[in-house]
This record gives C-alpha cells, sequence and structure tokens, in this order.
C-alpha cells in the first residue's frame, strides 16, 4: 500500500489531518461505515501520520522510514489484529494479548498504534477486557478500531472512544458487483444506439449464465438513461462513475427515447422480481430496449 497525504477535500480526512496536527489525537478511535478496504486504508494512513517522524502538520510524509515501513505492513509499532466478520469472531485471548502489548514501549516510533479490524465482533467478554485499557492507556499508545457500525460496540467502550463514520456500511464483495454491472450495463446502452441489432445482443450475453449479474445491472442500465436524458436538457452531472457515456447517449437518443428508455427499464425489473424465466428476460432486454428506441 501506498501512504498518501489525507485529502483535504474530504470532510473527515480534512478533520482527522488538522486533529493529528495539534497533538491532540484521541487515544482511541472508531472508524465505523464504508466499506472493510476504506476502513482499513484510512486506518493505515492514520497510524503512518501518528508515527511519522516529519512534521506533523504534513504527516504522513510517506518518506520517512515510518512511513515506509507503515507502507509495507511491517512497522515494529502498528501491530496489527484481525477477525472474520462475524459475532464472537474477536477472542479474548486476542484481547489480552493487545492488553499486555500495549504496556510495551515503542521500538522505533513515539508512539504505538493498534489497528483492531471487525473490532465489533468481540463478545461483551473481550470488550470488558479492554475496557481498562481504554480508561487508563500509557500516553504513547492509540487504539483504531474498525468495525461495520459502532451498534455492536457496549455504551462504556463508546464513551472511551472517539466515532468517526466514513458512510454507508458496505462491503467488497458489493462493490465488486457495482463495479460488474457498471462495466454491463455501460456495454448495453451503448450499445442502444448501434444500427446493428446484433450489438445489443452481445452487449446482453454477458447476462447469460450470471442472473445476479443481470438483477445488479438493470438499475444502473436506467441510471444512465436517466443520466442522459438530464444532458438532453441541460443538467449535466458532472463526473460520475459512467464517464462521458451519458452525454454520448443524449447526443444520439431523442427527448422522446430517453423517457422511454426509463420506463422500458422499469417494465424489466418487475418482470425480474416476479422471477420471470432467465433466458426469457434476455430476449425481452433487448426487444424491449430496442422498442424503446424505435418508437
Amino acid at each position: 500500500m501506498k501512504i498518501t497525504a489525507f485529502d483535504v477535500n474530504n470532510p473527515l480526512e480534512k478533520t482527522l489531518m488538522a486533529m493529528l496536527a495539534s497533538g491532540r489525537f484521541p487515544h482511541a478511535v472508531i472508524l465505523e461505515g464504508g466499506n472493510p478496504s476504506e476502513r482499513l486504508d484510512l486506518a493505515k494512513k492514520i497510524a503512518a501520520a501518528l508515527v511519522c517522524s516529519e512534521s506533523k502538520a504534513n504527516a504522513p510524509c510517506g518518506i520517512c522510514s515510518h512511513c515506509k515501513k507503515a507502507a509495507a505492513d511491517s512497522h515494529a509499532d502498528i501491530p496489527f489484529y484481525t477477525a472474520e466478520d462475524k459475532p464472537r469472531a474477536f477472542k479474548v485471548d486476542a484481547v489480552r494479548d493487545i492488553r499486555n502489548n500495549a504496556y510495551i514501549i515503542p521500538n522505533e516510533a513515539d508512539k504505538k498504534v493498534f489497528i483492531l479490524e471487525n473490532a465489533h465482533t468481540m463478545g461483551n467478554e473481550g470488550q470488558n477486557a479492554i475496557l481498562k485499557i481504554l480508561e487508563e492507556p500509557p500516553s504513547y499508545v492509540n487504539f483504531i478500531m474498525l468495525c461495520s457500525t459502532k451498534s455492536g460496540f457496549l455504551p462504556t467502550v463508546l464513551s472511551r472512544a472517539t466515532v468517526f463514520t466514513i458512510g454507508e456500511a458496505r462491503n467488497d464483495a458489493d462493490d465488486e458487483i457495482r463495479a460488474a454491472a457498471v462495466e454491463a450495463a455501460s456495454a448495453v446502452a451503448k450499445a442502444v444506439t448501434s444500427i446493428d441489432d446484433f450489438e445489443l445482443v452481445k452487449a446482453a450475453a454477458v447476462f447469460e449464465k450470471d442472473a445476479k449479474l443481470l438483477k445488479a445491472s438493470l438499475p444502473v442500465i436506467q441510471e444512465i438513461f436517466a443520466a442522459a436524458l438530464r444532458e438532453k436538457y441541460g443538467a449535466s452531472d458532472g463526473d460520475t462513475e459512467f464517464g462521458t457515456l451519458p452525454a454520448e447517449l443524449a447526443g444520439k437518443l431523442s427527448r422522446r427515447a430517453l423517457p422511454d428508455l426509463i420506463d422500458a427499464c422499469d417494465k424489466l425489473m418487475a418482470s425480474l422480481r416476479m422471477n420471470a424465466n432467465h433466458n426469457l428476460m434476455l430476449t425481452a432486454l433487448c426487444t424491449t430496449l430496442r422498442k424503446a428506441v424505435s418508437q
């Protein structure tokens, strides 16, 4: 992982940067929401900033030995503990090891930063075990606890930590599905404008053995046509995950065709909710969208 500077255009990161620069960063923070990768990346950035040997106003610098070791996940003073994301997966023995390790002074840096992934999966016994170190931590210790939602923590733990919310909780699998759906939906939406009917059939072929992808892609196809309609009326969405595609579609499709395509997507999604035959859905996808364009 490459350690990058905090993004001053991101309100949360700007706040974290200011707190770090002030030298009064909370001894325990909880990062909730977002997806696991986002939480972990932000935790590593915070940890690097805390051990960085350069000016705290510019931490993490990304070039000092501490930042380089943090980026390589090899810094002795950034212990990392993880567990599966399921109830009571974070074992009491691991919590006791954390507690004992916290009383050992840092090896290289001025700080020792513990990153606890899926910390919300500690049972009550584990949370009570870590409570004492949260109440009276050594001055050199910081804890960064990661979770999908803070609701898994006891009130006593929450009262001794500062909670930062990254955004709506998601998982990496959801993001992967979304990325695949955007790619497939973009190909279908683009093929709608082709004069060759086979282009649409070819674009829809990706769904032949993947009903889950079809279900995820239909609302995205509708999103694309809706974005194109806004473009048509001069209400651009700016930079989006669809790139220039909405503008391209707005230039090729009429003001009548775009609403019809949006309505066609509604009908297709309704059919899917009624558990329509998958092969028939693929045929309906091509014929319904083609019909909406040609009317």
